[in-house]
């Protein structure tokens, strides 16, 4: 009866033990790590407290990751990534695998971390795509299933920016001339919108109006999941125009079906139009990059790609800094210098008794 009372002493151990079951259900059975009876006392109180708050929260029962990973399958079956998510979940399960929810942080992912980095020399970026799916779960955990009482922080990784791979209009130019006829309406509607590949390849005709010159996107059909409407520029038209009749139903076919990916044809005529290091998701940073060029707000190219975050839009800034031409006028003091020496200009009175000196 000693041990239903709490603590107890070892023969093989110079610890005080815990035997007690808890407000929440649990039943606890372990080492307290102290070798003062008060010092034990105080770890067993803390553990009752806890578990009181526990149950005043409404957190039911002791969980590890492996029930979590499980219930989280079941109700993520119409997940779009649910595939990535399941092969992340698998190489995270040697080292979770057992662990309670609550001990579940960084230091406990570190293992894995390490791992992933030196013996299979993966990105920071790979690591984080599994640290995000941890971070989910236990979000769903504490927000949803009342698991948790709270969630730890998961740190991601460091990225590295990477540059925005687009084309030029020439080497656009030169890759429509090596395509293949069934590929060329696929790029250049692409090119015209911006379209995913998996949105153009699932583009149907009943979503089509050419009169209105518009197309969208059902919801589930898209990357974020929701719907998303397609003005159709006259390039676009032109690529619809040429495939129209083909197909009563898909858009974009080869041989009577529909094409459902990229294949060695996309490869090769690359290849051939000498252009190097690009994916077909390339042409949508190709879109929008010509979009910020050509005079296109970021808000506005926000909502014509269907982003969610404007830090996804904020990539494509970059290109086109002149339109701050008349922001950064606004300091010049130009021309300082005339051609025989003489300081002339607008600001010419202010320049004369400017203490260049001064200027760091």
């Amino acid at each position: 009866m000693a041990r239903e009372r709490g603590l107890y002493r070892r023969k093989d151990s110079r610890y005080w033990w815990i035997s007690l079951v808890l407000a929440d259900g649990r039943r606890v059975c372990q080492s307290t790590g102290c070798v003062d009876h008060a010092d034990a006392a105080a770890c067993a109180v803390r553990l009752k407290n806890e578990a009181i708050e526990a149950r005043q929260q409404g957190i039911v029962g002791v969980f590890v990751w492996q029930q979590a990973v499980m219930r989280y399958l079941e109700e993520s079956a119409d997940k779009r990534s649910l595939r990535d998510d399941r092969d992340h979940l698998k190489r995270l399960d040697p080292y979770l695998r057992s662990l309670r929810l609550e001990a579940i942080d960084m230091t406990a992912l570190q293992p894995f971390v390490r791992d992933r980095k030196s013996k299979d020399g993966v990105s920071n970026a790979t690591i984080n795509r599994a640290l995000e799916v941890v971070r989910r779960i236990l979000n769903v955990a504490h927000q949803d299933w009342r698991w948790l009482r709270g969630v730890p922080k998961i740190r991601m990784l460091k990225e590295p920016r990477r540059r925005v791979r687009f084309l030029r209009r020439d080497e656009a130019d030169r890759l429509m001339a090596t395509l293949p006829s069934h590929m060329k309406p696929i790029v250049q509607f692409a090119l015209a919108t911006g379209c995913r590949a998996g949105e153009i390849h699932g583009l149907e005709w009943s979503r089509v109006d050419l009169i209105r010159k518009v197309a969208w996107l059902d919801h589930g059909t898209t990357k974020s999941g929701d719907g998303r409407g397609i003005p159709l520029n006259a390039d676009a038209q032109a690529a619809l125009d040429s495939v129209r009749g083909k197909h009563p139903r898909w858009c974009f076919t080869f041989a009577g079906h529909r094409i459902k990916q990229s294949s060695s044809a996309w490869e090769n005529a690359k290849a051939r139009a000498g252009i190097e290091d690009f994916r077909f998701h390339d042409l949508r940073h190709t879109w929008a990059s010509w979009h910020v060029q050509s005079g296109t707000s970021l808000p506005e190219l926000m909502e014509l790609g269907g982003w969610k975050s404007y830090e996804m839009v904020l990539r494509y800034a970059h290109l086109a800094p002149e339109k701050f031409g008349a922001v950064a006028s606004r300091i010049e003091r130009q021309p300082l210098v005339g051609p025989t020496g003489e300081l002339r200009g607008r600001n010419v009175a202010s320049v004369a008794t400017f203490p260049l000196r001064s200027i760091n």
